[in-house]
């Protein structure tokens, strides 16, 4: 009789009777695996999780007057930012995509305080921004929440204070060089507008040009306030106090059911040389 045939013919009651059979293969090997996952436990570095909820900073810019057209219906440049179509800043969506890029990452290497935390996760330095975008793209999650336009963002590292820290310095790399972008893109559009002011003596030109003019020097006045540009934090970093990985409560099953199907497996393969 083959193996083939033998498995086509087999039923529960044969199945049974195999792992009866195959228990000291089974024992062993599930002692093998435990002794395996405890060493594993035990050698492994654990891993802190740190979580920070962030939220699109349009708490002022959401009024009418944010893509204004006057009472005299006078075109007007979009006053602060320009949005979706569910009216969330897409400065927001390029903060959630700039934290884990070369931009980002390219500030990251002048922090020395940084680099080390990372050295100590990685076992090796980063020492280009291509490569600080790597691990900024394998480490850090983000994770919407619900429907709303919040996003939760993880990082986990080896120690649960830097592990927060980081996230910290990453929200506010990510929101200052915005801010920074936003504000030249603006300088440079009043320096222009008043260029044009200065050559203009059309007095409904000149009243158009007054009002962009007026728009473009409110949004420096609030790029220079002292508050998150992009987007806000609405919880701050913390990091869980027990580590995220490895997790026993996973890795224990794992382990214990893996033995038992290789000894069943060993069990197997040594009957069939035997038939």
């Amino acid at each position: 009789m083959t193996i083939q045939a033998r498995h086509d013919d087999m039923n529960l009651a044969d199945l049974i009777g195999d792992i009866w059979r195959a228990k000291f293969y089974m024992i062993v090997m599930v002692a093998l695996c435990a002794v395996m996952a405890f060493l594993f436990l035990k050698i492994s570095t654990p891993h802190y999780r740190a979580s920070m909820i962030v939220a699109p900073a349009d708490g002022y810019a959401l009024g009418d007057y944010a893509s204004m057209i006057d009472n005299e219906r006078i075109a007007a440049m979009p006053f602060w930012r320009p949005m979706d179509q569910e009216g969330v800043s897409t400065d927001f969506y390029r903060f959630i995509h700039t934290i884990r890029g070369p931009s980002v990452g390219e500030i990251l290497l002048t922090d020395r305080g940084v680099l080390s935390g990372i050295q100590h996760d990685e076992g090796r330095a980063l020492k280009t921004k291509e490569e600080l975008a790597i691990y900024l793209s394998k480490k850090i999650q983000i994770d919407p929440i619900g429907a709303t336009p919040l996003r939760r963002i993880h990082y986990a590292h080896p120690d649960p204070e830097f592990a927060a820290a980081m996230l910290r310095k990453i929200h506010l790399v990510a929101d200052q060089m915005i801010r920074r972008d936003r504000k030249r893109q603006s300088q440079s559009r009043i320096d222009y507008l008043k260029d044009s002011l200065s050559k203009n003596q059309n007095p409904d030109h000149r009243k158009g040009i007054t009002n962009l003019l007026m728009q473009q020097e409110h949004i420096q006045m609030l790029a220079n306030l002292n508050e998150a540009y992009a987007a806000i934090v609405v919880e701050p970093a913390f990091t869980a106090p027990k580590p995220d990985w490895p997790k026993p409560f996973v890795v224990w099953p794992v382990a214990l059911f893996l033995g038992g199907f290789l000894g069943y497996i060993i069990f197997s393969i040594r009957r069939s040389f035997k038939a």
